[in-house]
């Protein structure tokens, strides 16, 4: 029997364009998403949209709702200036998690899912699922998947303290094969794969090749840490015929992943719809549909 896994890159607000594809495919389906994957797999914003599939079975345009500009304008409320401190204070965004989440525990995941973290005390990512953290708070493990350094703090979540786990793993394809082949040992796996936008824009190396800390912030360090592409071309080594992967440039769009202006979140709709336009054919065929 055919298993088939829904894996899902972090990104910031570039998850909207992910959202946008997913709602596209769902419509076409016919179904919910949570009845169609076996597992859903996510890493930053991709892990909160694995967990809304997985814990909550939210269909049609609700999947969109989490990008929203009240949203996104709570999630990204700064804290007070300083070098020394993350750029938002968490505290507006980990209420937006209870918003969605309340007090569910990982138990309650009607479909299997798998997120990932990076756990500070053990320095090693961690995977947060209802097999194994079935009593944690799903608002805490979205908040902590996506506790991107430099943005938002780190979350504690009983003894340990996580950071986003695209600090280890942006696209966690590989992990949702791992994961999907302890659940269902006999079956053959498919891993269907959607990232957030790459940029493939040059660098200056005459410019950057003695750039400090601050340089290297403003130029874009983070993003520049969170493509997948080696990610992606391991996959495609290691499962192969069996691996899909829904992505592409960013083109128009901003790199950083918390710019929440409605041009920028327009361009990131186009995107994944523009997604759709070319992938929707040999995805149906891949998940058999």
């Amino acid at each position: 029997m055919t298993k088939y896994v829904l894996s899902l890159d972090g990104g910031g607000v570039r998850g909207l364009a992910t959202s946008v594809f997913l709602y596209e495919l769902e419509k076409k389906i016919g179904k919910p998403l949570s009845s169609k994957f076996d597992l859903v797999v996510g890493t930053s914003t991709g892990g909160i949209i694995a967990l809304v599939i997985s814990v909550l079975e939210i269909e049609g345009p609700r999947l969109l709702e989490i990008y929203s500009e009240k949203n996104l304008k709570k999630i990204f409320t700064r804290s007070f200036s300083s070098l020394f401190r993350t750029k938002y204070n968490g505290y507006k965004k980990l209420e937006v998690m209870y918003d969605y989440f309340g007090s569910l525990k990982m138990s309650s995941s009607d479909t299997p899912c798998s997120i990932v973290t990076y756990n500070l005390n053990t320095r090693f990512p961690e995977i947060f699922s209802e097999r194994d953290h079935p009593e944690v708070s799903v608002a805490d493990v979205a908040a902590a998947t996506s506790a991107a350094p430099t943005y938002f703090p780190a979350v504690q979540i009983e003894d340990n303290w996580y950071v986003d786990g695209a600090v280890s793993t942006n696209n966690p394809a590989l992990i949702a094969l791992t994961e999907a082949e302890k659940l269902y040992p006999e079956d053959e796996i498919k891993v269907f794969s959607i990232g957030t936008g790459f940029n493939n824009s040059f660098i200056d190396g005459s410019r950057a090749k003695n750039w400090g800390s601050l340089s290297w912030l403003r130029g874009g360090i983070i993003p520049m840490l969170l493509e997948s592409n080696l990610e992606h071309q391991l996959s495609e080594k290691i499962i192969g015929e069996n691996y899909f992967r829904v992505d592409s440039n960013l083109n128009d769009a901003a790199t950083q992943i918390d710019i929440k202006s409605m041009n920028n979140l327009e361009r990131m709709s186009e995107m994944g719809q523009k997604w759709w336009s070319k992938y929707m054919k040999d995805s149906l065929d891949f998940l058999n549909e």
